[in-house]
């Protein structure tokens, strides 16, 4: 790159880096002969979430209805649906109700925190 001069060290060894992988890609060298390739394979999919399960991250927490629906941005009436399986959670509440379960130190002391 013609401007690496005006660019921070990082920055410049990121352009460096980049100008690799170009000339590696113009070459038509397959790129895990010059680099490091790795893959990743990641499990994103959330629990799903029956009654009894909101209801057990729910007490985890030492949560009443009113507070964790508000700590999570539904309404009351909404947790309450979840609770009673009339309505399913939401994959983003599934995600947040993850967390939770899995941390429940954190969360507790943030629904603690004046």
């Amino acid at each position: 790159m013609d401007d690496e001069k005006h660019l921070s060290p990082l920055g410049a060894e990121i352009a460096a880096s980049l100008d690799e992988v170009i000339d590696a890609l113009r070459s038509g060298e397959p790129l895990e002969k010059r680099f490091t390739v790795r893959t990743v394979s990641l499990d994103l999919e959330p629990h799903a979430y029956a009654p009894d399960d909101v209801k057990a991250a729910r007490r985890k927490l030492g949560a009443s209805q009113p507070l964790l629906a508000k700590f999570i941005g539904v309404s009351v009436k909404t947790l309450r649906a979840w609770e009673q399986g009339t309505r399913p959670v939401p994959t983003i509440a599934a995600r947040f109700l993850d967390e939770i379960q899995a941390t429940p130190e954190i969360w507790t002391r943030r629904l603690r925190t004046p």
